[in-house]
Formats: structure tokens, C-alpha cells, sequence
């Protein structure tokens, strides 16, 4: 069941939502989620830096152990969307998570990773921020270092698209489809890029 709270960042209403639904193969056996990172679970770290932000509209695909997902987020304020489609790549978790949002007022949407334990709420703003300042409502790509991060935001009139992505390319290539569209942003944040995808990271 959603929870029907008012999320206003910086003017627009955003909704937030962290992809936590993937395999963590490259972790093998473990569910690199839930790898405690400076004594908190990864996804937890990621939930407190979305609501150091001012998110309060937060929607976490779920779809590996979301059991195990779940029960370590107990407590937040969290709307749980499910992807069945998991096994089959990142796609399948924007979509579910867009279409879980799609038609509730929200102006656009922020799609961050659940394995960015490092990402600084400051850059959520930041994000948030120069989404709210350009009327023309572009997709913002923050990047550090020359390299693009997340979180992403995409405007609703990019959710149609967005709702019909599949496989393991997420939206790579509906952003290159749309290279006049984008607005690329500096931010001083490496945890923007910094995913862990292994136990040595």
C-alpha cells in the first residue's frame, strides 16, 4: 500500500526512487545491500542520504531477498514496489518503479542505486535543484570528474518511455536518445559514481 505524502524539493514535486532489486552477483552469495558500510546497510546508508535531502516520496523497487530488503528498512517511511521481472535486468526496475509513480502529480522522478553507500545528500540537492531551476524540465545528469553519476532526474514527460525499458541497460540509452535534452551537471561528489559491485571495493 503507498503512503500519500506531499514530497516539495526545492519547489517541484519529485518523487525518489532507489533501485534495490538486483542479483548482486558479482558478490556472489551475498546480498551486497545489506553489507554493512561505517556500521549502517548499504541501502540503509542510501535511505538516509534521500531523506537528508527532504525526500519523503520514496519508492524502493525491490526484487532479490526483497524479504531481507524490506525488513532491513523497517522503520522509514518507504513505498515498496516489487519487480517480478528482477532476474532480468535494471530495466525492469525503472520501469516498475516509474509506473508505480506515473499519474500521482509528481513533476519528475529522481532514480538513484541502492549500491551507492557514499552518495552525499548534498548532490541529491543539487540535483533536485537544477531540475527545479530549468522550466524546460531537462533530464539532469550530475557527473564527477568527467564521468556521469546519479541520481538522475528524469521530467514526467519522459515516463511513458521510461515505463516500456527492459534488460540490464537501464536508461543509457534513452539519455543518448535525448542528448539535447540532458543537462549535465558538476558535482564535487564521488560518491555519485562510486557503486560496489565487490567485496574488495
Amino acid at each position: 500500500m503507498f503512503q500519500r505524502r506531499s514530497e516539495v524539493i526545492e519547489g517541484v514535486r519529485l518523487a525518489t526512487i532507489i533501485l534495490a532489486a538486483g542479483l548482486s552477483k558479482r558478490m556472489g552469495r551475498v546480498n551486497k545491500l545489506l553489507i554493512p558500510i561505517d556500521g549502517l546497510p548499504m541501502i540503509r546508508r542510501v535511505m538516509d542520504a534521500a531523506i537528508e535531502a527532504g525526500s519523503t516520496d520514496i519508492y524502493v523497487v525491490t526484487g532479490f531477498e526483497r524479504e531481507r530488503i524490506e525488513s532491513c528498512l523497517t522503520g522509514y517511511v518507504v513505498n515498496f514496489v516489487y519487480n517480478e521481472s528482477f532476474r532480468s535486468g535494471m530495466g525492469t526496475s525503472i520501469a516498475e518503479g516509474i509506473k508505480a509513480v506515473a499519474r500521482r502529480g509528481f513533476e519528475g522522478a529522481m532514480i538513484l542505486l541502492g549500491d551507492l553507500p557514499y552518495l552525499k545528500s548534498a548532490t541529491l540537492n543539487t540535483a533536485a535543484s537544477a531540475f527545479s531551476e530549468n522550466l524546460d524540465r531537462k533530464i539532469i545528469v550530475p557527473e564527477f570528474d568527467g564521468k556521469p553519476g546519479h541520481p538522475v532526474v528524469f521530467p514526467e514527460s519522459r515516463f511513458d518511455e521510461l515505463a516500456r525499458l527492459s534488460g540490464d541497460h537501464g536508461a543509457k540509452k534513452l539519455i543518448a536518445n535525448h542528448r539535447s535534452d540532458v543537462l549535465r551537471i558538476t558535482v564535487d561528489d564521488p560518491g555519485s559514481i562510486r557503486d560496489l559491485d565487490t567485496l574488495s571495493e
